[in-house]
């Protein structure tokens, strides 16, 4: 099988502005990819741009974006067009804490965020790939998509949905030379928990070991060369997320509410 063509095509990364988004700008760059970089932050995409254009000879495009913003997605989907031969839907963010008390104005907009701007920019890019013969998609779920996620559960269910999606689009591109990834890594030491606003989150047994960005992206990436359908980083996260499989759900949402739940201070 081929590797996957990035050299001199154009890859479209969201959440590009740090964490593992901007590692997939730095490592696709590496490869030959020219980028269209979205997120909330002009100032630091700006950056990130500057930075890549000065180490590598690429063409980098900033686009800012409010992805919470239906007519925002809208305006970037007419404004990419065909120009797109990878999509890596990498924005999201997530919230902790018992659902009843958390912002129901921030929990509907990381539903929008994390799913209905994914499935508007991958119908967007999706017509001309199948057109071409080729292309590819990368999106970014975890390894709470595996089963329920108490304390977590707008994100762990935003996440199911990523998966559930990536697996039934990979079945009707099969053939076409179009791939589609689903990306499930466990916790990365990004800034990711800060964004959570809530410090309890770091004291679970979830987020007492967290992988490294460059690694997470290698290995997607990696995927991507061969055509995997789920790649999953990391042993203890594939064992954890290969444990619904073995016991009922109400078992495993149990199970990931102890993992989730605030650790007692001593």
């Amino acid at each position: 099988m081929a590797l996957f063509p990035y050299a001199d095509h154009t890859a479209l990364v969201t959440g590009a502005s740090s964490g593992l988004g901007a590692e997939f700008a730095r490592q696709l760059a590496g490869r030959g990819a020219n980028l269209i970089l979205v997120a909330r932050s002009a100032d630091r995409l700006a950056t990130l741009a500057a930075g890549i254009e000065r180490t590598q000879s690429v063409q980098v495009e900033v686009i800012p974006t409010d992805l919470a913003d239906r007519d925002a997605v809208a305006h970037l989907a007419d404004r990419i067009g065909d120009r797109v031969h990878l999509l890596v839907n990498n924005a999201g963010y997530g919230s902790y804490g018992r659902f009843a008390t958390l912002d129901p104005g921030h929990e509907y907009d990381q539903v929008l965020v994390n799913n209905a701007a994914l499935v508007a920019l991958t119908r967007a890019v999706l017509p001309a790939m199948l057109q071409r013969g080729a292309g590819g998609v990368i999106n970014l779920a975890s390894t709470i998509a595996f089963q329920p996620g108490a304390y977590q559960a707008v994100y762990g269910a935003t996440k199911a949905f990523v998966l559930s999606f990536s697996e039934a689009v990979r079945v009707e591109t099969r053939g076409t030379g179009v791939r589609v990834l689903a990306l499930c890594p466990g916790p990365v030491d990004t800034g990711f928990l800060a964004a959570l606003a809530d410090d309890r989150a770091a004291h679970t047994a979830i987020y007492s070991r967290l992988d490294r960005a460059d690694r997470v992206i290698a290995v997607a990436l990696h995927a991507l060369d061969h055509d995997r359908g789920t790649v999953i980083p990391g042993f203890r996260n594939a064992l954890l997320a290969s444990a619904p499989r073995f016991a009922p759900r109400a078992v495993t949402a149990w199970i990931s509410g102890r993992l989730l739940r605030p650790r007692p201070s001593n």
